[in-house]
């Protein structure tokens, strides 16, 4: 009796702390304004496939003296340069190597045999002027080399940007570069999810209060900036995963006591759904939403073993997709692209190996992996990439390895020298994040597909597990 009274004031008290738990602060919409006009064009070496463009970017240029219109125009330079690196579209003049060459707010006054002598081909011109909190900036790619002085593309203006959101509207900045310049969507307005015990505080609420620290879920910019809790029920919460929106999450929590999942919207304060809703005896683990926002795919215990169950996000049609394995364990399940099918793994033949079978009724199994000695977590790339990353390896050392679904080849992308763990994929499919012990404790890194260069670690505060990317803000 004591116990269910326990359980039963920790319900309450959990759903208190998520409905008065404020949402994580929109980041804004940022646009461009200027439009190419006719005739204006973009030198072919910022749009070739095969060019690296040799970027200078200065900070950007404003008439304020104030110390707050410095650190904006300093922050939108070094946030930008950071972006347009990540990709390794550009080669980047470092803004340390370039710090003493003047300013410039003109093509005409841009020192460019200064830039010429760093090996810059281009430099990107920016100014911004703050006018009651909000930001009138203008970027503009000036070729420094070929036809000194000569513009590389058209100016562009950007509304929405704000002395609050420095960071988001340099991101923004930075994927239209990509996508007008080089044909690549990129990921700099993106997030990641995440479990960490940095908050330290004891858990509470579950049978075995006390006995360790909680986890709570929290959401950073893709480049690790910004951490921010997203719950605060100091219970244990795992596994996060996007709705294709970005409007919500769906997690793992034990804060009614026995393992749940919540889908809980990151701008509205109300209590979370429980899509998979089912008795306490019930254990429900590692959701995932479908591409289209209607599904969950989730992995399921009885008592026994665990099954990978679907259920529509009203909590309707509930089915379990691998009934018939009571031998084995189903898990950690994922949808394909299409939403068709669901990748997962499975002990049936005696270790963990990827699956994959039909989303609509679990028929087309079919093992992806063989020779692996254990696999684990596997994601599925975005299209139009074909490959799944995964976890392989033993016990204490298991590297991020990918499939590539087309040749049937697996490529090892960690160092084979500490524990990886939970890949997640970028939505542009360039850059995995994942869970690695190298530095010590468990931290959140990004290694670039398809050749596991650019280890880039994301955190350094308590531990951090289960990263999950969202999708790109607006697709």
């Amino acid at each position: 009796m004591r116990n269910a009274l326990v359980i039963a004031l920790a319900v309450a008290a959990a759903t208190v702390i998520a409905a008065a738990t404020p949402a994580p602060r929109p980041d804004g919409e940022v646009t461009r304004i200027s439009p190419p006009q006719q005739g204006q064009t973009i030198d072919v070496a910022l749009t070739s496939t095969g060019s690296h463009p040799r970027v200078g970017i200065p900070t950007f240029v404003t008439t304020d003296s104030g110390a707050s219109a410095q650190e904006i125009a300093t922050t939108l330079a070094d946030v930008l340069a950071y972006d347009l690196d990540f990709e390794r579209e550009y080669y980047i003049i470092p803004r340390k190597t370039s710090a003493s060459i003047p300013l410039a707010s003109t093509p005409e006054t841009l020192p460019f045999e200064r830039w010429t002598n760093l090996g810059a081909e281009y430099v990107l011109l920016g100014t911004v002027q703050e006018s009651g909190g909000k930001l009138a900036v203008n970027v503009r790619m000036v070729n420094v080399k070929t036809k000194p002085g000569m513009l590389g593309g058209p100016a562009m203006s950007y509304e929405g940007c704000t002395a609050a959101n420095v960071r988001y509207c340099a991101h923004s900045i930075a994927d239209d570069l990509h996508r007008t310049m080089r044909g690549v969507e990129g990921i700099a307005r993106t997030k990641i999810a995440f479990t960490s015990d940095r908050a330290a505080q004891r858990m509470a609420g579950r049978p075995t209060a006390g006995a360790g620290a909680g986890k709570e879920i929290y959401i950073m910019d893709y480049d690790g900036a910004n951490p921010r809790p997203a719950t605060a029920n100091r219970s244990l919460n795992l596994h996060p995963a996007w709705t294709p929106d970005g409007q919500f999450l769906a997690y793992t929590t034990y804060a009614r006591g026995t393992p749940d999942i919540f889908l809980a919207s990151l701008f509205e304060a109300r209590a979370p759904q429980r899509p998979a809703a089912a008795p306490d005896s019930v254990h429900n683990f590692f959701p995932s939403i479908s591409p289209d926002g209607r599904k969950m795919a989730f992995a399921r215990s009885g008592g026994g073993n665990f099954d990978v169950w679907v259920v529509n996000r009203d909590g309707s049609d509930a089915r379990n997709l691998t009934p018939n394995t009571k031998e084995s364990d189903e898990t950690v399940p994922g949808f394909s692209p299409g939403g068709d099918l669901i990748v997962f793994t499975s002990d049936r033949s005696g270790s963990n190996q990827v699956y994959v079978m039909n989303a609509s009724d679990g028929l087309g199994l079919k093992r992806l992996t063989v020779s692996e000695p254990k696999t684990d977590r596997p994601r599925w790339a975005p299209a139009p990439f074909n490959y799944i990353a995964f976890v392989t390896g033993g016990d204490r050392i298991h590297d991020i390895a990918v499939l590539d679904l087309s040749s049937m080849q697996t490529r090892i992308l960690t160092d084979g020298a500490s524990a990886n763990d939970s890949p997640t994929i970028a939505p542009n499919g360039r850059h995995i994040a994942f869970v690695t012990s190298k530095w010590g404790r468990d931290e959140i890194a990004i290694i670039d597909y398809p050749d596991g260069k650019n280890l880039r670690r994301m955190t350094e505060v308590g531990n951090n597990t289960y990263p999950s990317w969202s999708p790109t803000p607006g697709k």
